[in-house]
């Protein structure tokens, strides 16, 4: 149904502006009627936004989000007060105008839940969470868990590319240097050689043709392998390493279960947080397999025994809390080990990448330098003689 923006008299003389959705024009104003509106104007707005259309917030401004709303309800301020003072508090471009339209769609009687899945802007889980929180009246709680959830994925996430930035720029650097090494110092040096007429060296012939091939073809395929990351990026695409699929599936282990503790402590039943937490795993389809297997009946351990991507422990502890009535604490106690392993990991590989991109890059460098020097030495012994 279309939204209507519409200014009017409230029962009380004053002029409001609100935004309600209606299936006609009829309908709107008989709905203001009831409610005692007196319209001015009205107008309809462009159809409203969805998830495929619209960026979503980045996951550091939903953090923000909860931990303000949380923040002030708990300060006994009402939802349409604590969303105009984060309106008119906040600085950005976007995040005014989204908390103006929550402001307006709360008014209008909407809840919170149903007022972010139409923005199409939130993580579908947080939505639930917050749908969890109307429903038990425990709103603040859930808003504040939900910020540490984020929290805490947006800290993981800030490791990883700390780990990963220095590795990462000296192997640019690294072939950088290399590259320019081959495409304009190496047939400078070696022309002379070649000049000469003389035999030249397997090393230094080889070297000749990697020279050519990077001046031939170096930017277009640089070019090509800018344009293929653009795509896989808007196509929602990673490129995966297989050394570091062990420490992938480690993190995705320590979100999921994370965000099942805490839906199940929300009052989200577990097939609901399954499906709610399917979003966080990129192996589709694994996460809805179990709230299939769940949903037929079968435990939450069977489940994940059944899937067989899980590992002995995760299911071993698993079955422990299900027999013990505390699941969301087990499911803890797997993210926080999930995540403690994948951090080792990659404190180890990010130790030992900077020693391997150098000893690489040296060896690189030490070819070069042998299959330019080898000719040169051999026309000095010829011009000795």
């Amino acid at each position: 149904m279309p939204f209507f923006k519409i200014k009017a008299y409230d029962p009380k003389g004053d002029l409001k502006t609100l935004r309600r959705e209606a299936a006609t024009e009829d309908e709107l104003l008989r709905s203001l009627s009831l409610e005692g509106y007196i319209p001015i104007s009205y107008s309809a707005e462009r159809a409203s936004r969805s998830a495929g259309t619209v960026k979503p917030l980045k996951l550091a401004d939903q953090h923000l989000f909860c931990t303000m709303l949380s923040a002030f309800l708990q300060s006994g301020l009402s939802m349409t007060e604590v969303l105009g003072l984060l309106q008119r508090q906040t600085r950005d471009k976007r995040l005014g105008p989204l908390f103006g339209e929550l402001k307006e769609s709360v008014e209008s009687g909407r809840s919170l839940a149903q007022s972010m899945r139409t923005q199409g802007v939130f993580r579908e889980s947080l939505v639930g969470m917050v749908e969890s929180g109307e429903r038990s009246s425990s709103l603040p709680n859930i808003l504040e868990r939900a910020s540490a959830l984020l929290q805490s994925e947006i800290s993981l996430r800030r490791k990883i590319q700390s780990a990963l930035t220095y590795p990462t720029l000296m192997l640019i650097v690294g072939a950088g240097v290399v590259a320019f090494l081959l495409a304009y110092v190496v047939p400078q040096l070696t022309g002379i050689v070649i000049a000469s007429a003389q035999q030249l060296p397997l090393a230094t012939r080889i070297l000749l043709g990697i020279s050519s091939a990077i001046r031939t073809g170096g930017l277009p395929a640089v070019l090509v392998a800018l344009l293929v990351y653009i795509v896989m990026r808007r196509r929602g695409k990673k490129i995966s390493i297989p050394l570091f699929r062990g420490i992938r599936h480690l993190l995705t282990v320590s979100l999921i279960f994370s965000q099942l503790s805490t839906l199940i402590r929300s009052g989200v039943p577990l097939v609901q947080a399954l499906e709610l937490s399917e979003p966080l795993d990129p192996q589709k389809g694994r996460v809805k397999f179990l709230a299939e297997e769940v949903r037929k009946g079968y435990r939450f351990s069977q489940s994940l025994e059944r899937q067989g991507t899980f590992s002995e422990d995760v299911v071993a502890i698993v079955r422990i809390g299900e027999a013990g009535g505390n699941l969301p604490d087990c499911l803890d106690r797997i993210a926080a080990n999930s995540w403690e392993f994948a951090q080792a990991s990659m404190q180890k590989w990010s130790g030992l990448a900077e020693p391997i991109i150098i000893i690489v890059m040296g060896a690189v460098v030490g070819f070069v330098v042998m299959a330019v020097l080898i000719p040169i030495f051999s026309l000095s012994e010829l011009a000795g003689i």
